[in-house]
């Protein structure tokens, strides 16, 4: 799989357009300077940053612009990209058809948090299930991480080591995400949930909570792009979303803990015959076994699951299996016990 350009970047990025704490520009000028190539910002219901001009190259860095939406309830929120007006409807059945109408890409966010530490920030879960148009989902949220394993005993010690709280994704979460990839792709992202609140320890020490330049450094998501987005001819910005996207849609995505490593490089890849298949990709069943390739950067636990269940493991820098039997098959590697790599799925179906 070396056909393939890789980049790294941050998803769901809030500003001072909603609950963030600095604007947009100072904020790509931290991604610049922690090596990422793309920002994807989805403030709470608006687009203004995008009418404002916001959207573009600053420097190496791309920034896209979205918006996060919610119920009526403010539960089932829903990060919209790629849209060019606002959406009015406060039903998730609704606004995820509008999205889909708008030519615009959805991802469930948070889908199974369960923080209980303040009445202040309540837990925002993904309860409508039944809606069938998404096409992501965040299968790992930094934030909401950190916010359920916080008590009164540890607020402070999390709040000076935060990317200490980094460990794992939530189970449930993996589990509906391989069900769902049974039946159709349903891309699997990353989301850091950044805001850098201001916040006064006891009343009246100022603290940051989780900067920009720490959040940062946590969980990333790697594209794999058919084409360059750098190189000596700087392209537009109509041209690099496109790229973007058109990876992003098709599951050519792994999502990393950089808390324990840098994941540049990690691949996973299936090959049957002369045909080679990428992250993402749906194969259909034939009688030729399938080839499942899993190449790591740095040592680590490397686990290949079929429907959720370990079928192989081991710990090195590579492995490969091979399988005709239908089922989802991803990658998780481990390093330093800590979740590190996650894949997005190769699936056989019949």
């Amino acid at each position: 799989m070396s056909d393939f350009f890789e980049y790294v970047g941050a998803v769901h990025l809030h500003s001072q357009f909603s609950d963030g704490s600095l604007p947009i520009p100072e904020i790509a000028e931290i991604a610049v300077e922690k090596n990422l190539d793309f920002l994807m910002f989805s403030d709470h219901n608006t687009l203004e940053p995008k009418r404002q001009g916001l959207e573009g190259w600053y420097d190496s860095v791309l920034v896209m612009i979205g918006c996060e939406l919610n119920d009526k309830d403010d539960r089932n929120h829903y990060l919209a990209f790629r849209i060019n007006e606002e959406v009015q409807e406060e039903e998730a059945e609704k606004y995820v058809k509008r999205v889909r109408d708008l030519g615009g890409f959805g991802v469930i966010a948070h889908p199974a948090e369960k923080r209980n530490f303040s009445e202040a920030y309540p837990p925002y879960p993904w309860t409508a299930w039944d809606v069938d148009e998404f096409d992501g989902i965040e299968i790992w949220n930094q934030l909401s991480e950190w916010m359920e394993g916080l008590t009164r005993r540890n607020q402070f010690w999390r709040m000076i080591h935060p990317l200490r709280s980094i460990r794992f994704p939530v189970w449930e979460t993996l589990e509906r995400w391989d069900n769902l990839n049974k039946k159709r792709r349903v891309v699997g992202l990353g989301g850091i949930d950044v805001h850098a609140f201001h916040y006064k320890f006891l009343g009246f020490i100022p603290m940051e909570i989780y900067p920009y330049k720490v959040q940062f450094r946590s969980i990333r998501s790697h594209i794999l792009t058919l084409k360059a987005l750098k190189g000596e001819t700087k392209l537009t910005f109509q041209e690099a979303e496109k790229i973007v996207f058109e990876a992003i849609s098709r599951g050519r995505l792994f999502i990393s803990n950089f808390r324990v490593g840098d994941a540049r490089g990690f691949r996973f890849w299936a090959k049957t015959g002369q045909d080679e298949f990428a992250m993402g990709s749906r194969i259909k069943r034939r009688k030729d076994n399938v080839i499942f390739y899993v190449q790591s950067p740095l040592v680590g636990e490397i686990h290949i699951l079929k429907d959720g269940q370990i079928i192989r493991q081991k710990y090195g820098r590579s492995l490969q299996i091979q399988s005709n039997e239908e089922g989802v098959y991803r990658v998780e590697i481990y390093r330093k016990n800590r979740g590190w790599i996650y894949s997005n799925p190769i699936v056989i179906h019949q």
